[in-house]
């Protein structure tokens, strides 16, 4: 293997750095933030899909339950379908009810979201926040991860 070389500002020549004899301070990344998508195995809502997940913060850790949402009179069961007018696509949501909570702040908010039918993605547009089942990986703890709760990034 040999060594190589990029000629400098001043016109001499520097050994560069190999990519493969990077430094040990890099440090491996963790994930912080995990979601759990879970079937409901009995009452009123058998069948359809909860959601928790979790998020850790500079404030601490914040976790959201989204839960299926009937409304007054079964309103909520009904789908709700948008129509890209570029496109001509309909995508269908599901409407859902999300508590968020702070533990460290001892907060929490509920919030009205929909859930994609089909990505099983959910925004929560007042907090610009998303939940979603894509994303693997480790905590620092070892504890292996699936989900993403953060920053909605197609704001």
């Amino acid at each position: 293997m040999s060594q190589q070389y990029y000629k400098g500002k001043d016109g001499n020549f520097y050994p560069s750095k190999d990519n493969n004899q990077s430094s040990n301070s890099e440090a491996p990344q963790y994930k912080k933030s995990g979601a759990t998508y879970s079937k409901i195995k009995n009452g009123n809502f058998e069948g359809e899909i909860i959601v928790n997940a979790w998020r850790k913060t500079k404030y601490g850790l914040m976790t959201a339950t989204c839960t299926p949402y009937s409304g007054q009179c079964g309103k909520g069961d009904k789908i709700v379908e948008s129509l890209n007018e570029k496109t001509g696509l309909v995508k269908e949501y599901k409407k859902m009810i999300c508590n968020i909570q702070n533990k460290a702040m001892g907060t929490s908010q509920t919030y009205h979201v929909l859930m994609n039918i089909k990505t099983q993605v959910i925004v929560i547009s007042e907090l610009s926040l998303c939940i979603t089942p894509n994303g693997d990986g480790k905590t620092a703890s070892g504890k292996r991860v699936r989900g993403y709760f953060g920053r909605n990034y197609k704001n």
